[in-house]
């Protein structure tokens, strides 16, 4: 055989082989869409004051800062506040902290009546869009819709017992607070 035909027979095979490893290049395939175009939204948590409140001595509304009080006194201070929570999964807790009570000045009546005086706080939530939830002191969103309601109640007590040194004297009751925070979803 000559140099020509083995060339040209060489050739042909190159060529044949391009052309299956092209054909080999190609496939069949295909694609859909997973899912939708979709919104999400989020929810919300947050709490507002409502009406002023008032304070009290037993039913009696008072002015604390005309009132005088004395040993066996408890006074009340309730407010309520606005409970704004949506969300499929929220989970939170509500601590209500009372407000400081400090001598008006450091004479040593103020400082007496101050370390005399007792302070706590309490709160209870009404609505029927938040519910207690199986965790003890957490409260879960039941509905999505309405408003909900929570009533703080600070109250100072001068304990009976309380000797003579605070007479005459003057604290200053600093505000409290009510915080929600949320907690893990289940």
């Amino acid at each position: 055989m000559n140099k020509l035909t083995k060339g040209a027979i060489a050739t042909a095979a190159g060529v044949i082989l391009l052309m299956g490893g092209a054909g080999t290049l190609a496939s069949w395939n295909s694609s859909a869409s997973v899912g939708s175009t979709q919104t999400i939204s989020s929810g919300s948590l947050g709490v507002t004051a409502g009406t002023a409140g008032v304070w009290k001595s037993g039913s009696t509304t008072i002015n604390p800062s005309t009132f005088k009080v004395v040993p066996g006194d408890t006074l009340t201070y309730t407010q309520t506040f606005n409970l704004a929570a949506t969300g499929d999964n929220l989970l939170f807790t509500v601590v209500t902290t009372p407000g400081t009570i400090s001598g008006a000045t450091t004479g040593a009546a103020d400082v007496a009546l101050a370390t005399a005086l007792t302070k706590s706080a309490t709160f209870s939530i009404s609505g029927a869009n938040i519910a207690a939830s199986t965790t003890s002191g957490t409260y879960k969103v039941a509905s999505n819709s309405g408003t909900s309601t929570v009533t703080v109640v600070m109250t100072v007590q001068f304990p009976y017992a309380s000797d003579n040194s605070s007479q005459l004297g003057n604290v200053t009751f600093g505000a409290g607070a009510v915080t929600l925070t949320q907690t893990q979803t289940p």
